[in-house]
Formats: structure tokens, C-alpha cells, sequence
């Protein structure tokens, strides 16, 4: 009971400015822009659209979650409460899995982007290694404490903003010179959605306004949660709605569509309109220092998460292990930089052994992490709804407008979306078939599955050796805050347990 009075006794490090920073940096993201961007001019329709019907519903329902039940383990508290801990279980692996599977693609295209400004020549393992090297700076930085590592993603937030802008004036300029490289008309074969841009955009644009739970898994280190929680939600949300269309832009406007790459093609566009000089070299280095901050508040939030679960037994005790000086998850990182390195190594064989490229590389891990992070919203939205019935009584500083038809609205079109996106990921019936890329996600999906049966089987024994573990009950109480510590206390004395 020391441990827990002295943890709620330290001094809160974020404020909802820092936490506007956080949201941008992981939301915001410059590996993304050049993705979007190659969907060609319907991604400005489908951004514009997926703002309305996606991410507005979605981000109210978070919204209300977080200001509702502003807990430190974030979208795994969220669902356990709805549906117990055996779900928590799966939730939290998914969402834990999925930044363990994501950091190697990201850190691929830094590799790519540094190859291509300093070591052209530079082979097909050389940057497989650099990807390494970083899942090992990304680890240090998780251990250390939050107050140190918030400035990682904030000056990454500051940098990504100032690519982007770049980019914009950039696309002022060659429109002006020349006109745009893209065409922009209102016809099926540009600007107008269609079922086969559709396939193309969803998967991308969802994944672009996912993100806004994670600063609840850091709740405990903010000053006011419940106020600051939906004001975020808020203004970060069409800070980068905003961006995101004006890198779409400004990168169509300088090369068409379908030459964009979705690694190097940031620094392609600069180069294409400013040169190859000294300012398209420091923006380039911001750029790589962007790539490497933008994972720090994922792995961040995925890793308190994680820990949350452990402490509820929900997931292996290693993962709740935490630093006695840093106060931060260093089980969690641990096993975090284990998995990415060995996924890189693995799928770094398995395509250097079918003669893939970096690219292919890069696109086979998004996608397989892509649909295993998009699966604990499936649930998140699901909770969503059953809170409202089985815990109508809790203080609801923000509440989805519209009762009980905006919250089912609301639920209902993020859960369609979301499985679209999932459908899309594994197969786009309007492109050729790779069969390499989707069989190895398949096979990823299927290992995932099993591996978190697994664990929903082995979490009765870590339970039973470990009795001050018990599961979350509903009740308008989160698992980590001194009430509901409290209660697992007087639960186990009652029941002779061990505390």
C-alpha cells in the first residue's frame, strides 16, 4: 500500500498541451503521408468523408470513455469492464501486438529515407540493421521516465508540422511553375470515390485517425483528465484532418499519384522542387528524427497498457514488470523490442530469400500490424455500447450526443468501417493478387490467434499464483485507482487470500 500512496502522491507531468503534442505525434504521421497520397485525388473526398462518418463518431465515443473511466490501462480497462477479463486478455494482446509489429516497418522507411540521402548504394540487410539499431534507441527511450521521454514525441509533433507545411509551400511552388503534376476533375477517374478507390482509401484513412485512447493509457501522468481527455479529442483531431489534406495536396501537386513512393517519396517531392542542397538535407534529417519520435507515444501507451493488464493477470506477469526508479513498464519494453527485432529478422529473410524489396518488405508488415491494431476498436466500439447499459449511473463529463440513437449511430458506422478496412487489408479485389504478401498475413493472423487463446487459457494459473490478482468488476471503479486497489485488498482478506 506504500508503493500505491507514494505513486499517486508524484507530481503529474503532462498537460493538455502536452498531450494536444502527444495525440499529433502518433496521430500525425509523416510515414502516412505518402501513402494517402497515392491513392490519388479521391483522397481528398474520402478524408473529408471519412472525417464525417469516421472519425467524428469514433472520436466522441473515445471521448466519453476516457472522461468516463480516464484509467491507466486505457482501451484494455475500457473492455474489460464491458466484457471481463478474458477479453481484456485478447484486447490487450492485439493492442500490445500490434506496436510490437509496427515499429519494424516504420523504422524501415527511416532506413530507407537515409539510405537514399546519404548511402544510395546501401543494400537490402544494411538497413535492415538500422531498423534494428533503432528498436533498441526506441526501447531506451521507453524506460526512462515520462517526464524525459514527452519531449521525444513533442519535438517530433514540432518537426511533422513543419514537414508538412513544407510540403504545402512546396506544392504552391510547382503549381505555380508548371501547374500540377495530378490531375484534379470531378470524374470517376480523379476526384469522384468509387468502390475501387474505396478499397485503397479505407484501410489507409481509418488507420490515419486511430490513436486518440492512447492518451488514456497515460491518465494517471495528467493533471486533469476528465476536462482534458475530450478538449484533445477535439483540437488535435482537426489540427490533423487538417494536415493530412494539405501533404495530400501539396504531394499530388508535385508528382502524379502514381509515381509516389510510399518510402522515399517525401524526400522524392522536396528534391523535385527545392533541389538537392543543404535545406532539403536538414529537412530530411527532421524527417528521420519524425519516423523514429512518432512510434515513442505508441510504444508508450502500448506498453502501460500492457503492464495494466498484467496487474489485472490478464496477460503474463513479465509484462507487469516495472522500473523501481523510472516508474515506467520495463517488462513491457523489454518484450517490445524482443518481438520487433525478431519480426524484423524473420520477414527480413523471408523476402530476401523470395527476392523482395525494402517496399514490399515495408507494406507486408503495415498490413499485418494494420489489421491487428484495428481489432481492439471492433471491441472498443462494442464496450462502448454495453457501458451505456450496464453502467448508466457513472459520471459522464462528456456524453456522445443524440442518447440512445447517436450512441448506436455512432458505433455502428466506426464497426462497419473498421471491418471494411480489415477486408481491404488482406485483399483489394481491384488490384493483381500477390499471393507472398497475403499469405504471409494470414499466417501472421493465424499465429496471432492461437497465441492469444493461449494466453486467455493460461490466465486462470497466473491468477491462482498470483491471489492479489482478481478480475475487474463493473462498478463504476477503475482497477488502478486507490478505490478499486483498495477493494481488491478487502476482497482477498475476506476470502483468506494473500495480499
Amino acid at each position: 500500500m506504500t508503493t500505491q500512496t507514494t505513486t499517486h502522491t508524484e507530481p503529474r507531468a503532462l498537460r493538455m498541451f502536452d498531450m494536444i503534442l502527444f495525440s499529433v505525434c502518433a496521430i500525425l504521421l509523416l510515414s502516412q503521408v505518402t501513402l494517402t497520397a497515392q491513392i490519388g485525388p479521391s483522397a481528398i473526398v474520402w478524408t473529408i468523408v471519412m472525417i464525417a462518418l469516421f472519425f467524428l463518431p469514433y472520436g466522441l465515443m473515445t471521448a466519453e470513455l476516457g472522461s468516463t473511466y480516464p484509467d491507466a490501462g486505457g482501451i484494455y480497462s475500457w473492455i474489460v469492464r464491458a466484457f471481463g477479463n478474458k477479453w481484456g486478455t485478447r484486447v490487450s494482446w492485439w493492442y500490445w501486438l500490434n506496436v510490437a509489429l509496427w515499429v519494424p516497418s516504420v523504422y524501415l522507411m527511416f532506413s530507407v529515407v537515409l539510405s537514399d540521402m546519404f548511402f544510395p548504394d546501401l543494400g537490402f540487410w544494411p538497413q535492415v540493421w538500422i531498423a534494428m539499431a533503432l528498436i533498441a534507441v526506441n526501447w531506451f527511450v521507453n524506460i526512462m521516465t515520462l517526464e524525459t521521454g514527452k519531449w521525444v514525441p513533442n519535438i517530433g509533433a514540432v518537426i511533422t508540422v513543419g514537414v508538412i507545411l513544407l510540403i504545402g509551400v512546396a506544392g504552391i511552388i510547382a503549381f505555380t511553375d508548371g501547374g500540377s503534376a495530378t490531375s484534379f476533375a470531378w470524374n470517376t477517374d480523379s476526384m469522384i470515390p468509387t468502390a475501387a478507390t474505396a478499397a485503397l482509401a479505407l484501410p489507409i484513412i481509418i488507420y490515419n485517425f486511430l490513436g486518440f485512447e492512447l492518451m488514456s493509457s497515460a491518465s494517471n501522468e495528467m493533471r486533469n483528465p476528465r476536462r482534458d481527455v475530450p478538449r484533445t479529442i477535439v483540437i488535435a483531431g482537426v489540427l490533423i484532418g487538417a494536415f493530412y489534406l494539405i501533404s495530400t495536396v501539396g504531394m499530388q501537386v508535385i508528382m502524379p499519384a502514381e509515381e509516389i513512393s510510399e518510402t522515399s517519396g517525401l524526400m522524392d517531392a522536396l528534391r523535385s522542387v527545392f533541389g538537392d542542397n543543404l535545406l532539403v538535407t536538414l529537412v530530411g534529417i527532421g524527417i528521420l528524427y519524425a519516423f523514429f519520435a512518432a512510434l515513442i507515444p505508441w510504444t508508450i501507451g502500448a506498453n502501460r497498457a500492457a503492464a495494466e493488464a498484467a496487474e489485472q493477470g490478464d496477460l503474463p506477469p513479465v509484462f507487469k514488470k516495472m522500473s523501481a526508479k523510472h516508474r515506467t513498464p520495463v517488462g513491457a519494453a523489454n518484450l517490445t523490442a524482443l518481438v520487433s527485432a525478431a519480426i524484423t529478422l524473420i520477414y527480413g529473410v523471408l523476402f530476401s530469400v523470395t527476392n523482395g524489396d525494402i517496399d514490399s518488405l515495408f507494406w507486408s508488415l503495415f498490413a499485418f500490424s494494420s489489421i491487428v491494431f484495428l481489432l481492439p476498436y471492433v471491441a472498443m466500439s462494442l464496450a462502448f455500447l454495453r457501458l451505456r447499459v450496464r453502467d448508466p449511473h457513472a459520471e459522464r463529463p462528456y456524453k456522445v450526443p443524440g442518447g440512445t440513437v447517436g450512441a448506436w449511430t455512432s458505433a455502428i458506422l466506426v464497426i462497419a468501417l473498421l471491418v471494411a478496412a480489415v477486408f481491404f487489408f488482406v485483399w483489394n479485389p481491384w488490384i493483381e493478387f500477390d499471393a507472398t504478401t497475403t499469405w504471409l498475413i494470414l499466417g501472421g493472423l493465424a499465429a496471432t490467434f492461437i497465441a492469444q487463446e493461449v494466453l486467455v487459457a493460461m490466465s486462470p494459473r497466473w491468477k491462482k499464483a498470483h491471489p492479489e490478482l482478481v478480475d475487474v468488476e463493473l462498478d463504476g471503479i477503475a482497477p488502478d485507482t486507490a478505490e478499486g486497489i483498495e477493494r481488491s485488498y478487502q476482497h482477498h482478506s475476506s476470502d483468506g487470500g494473500q495480499s
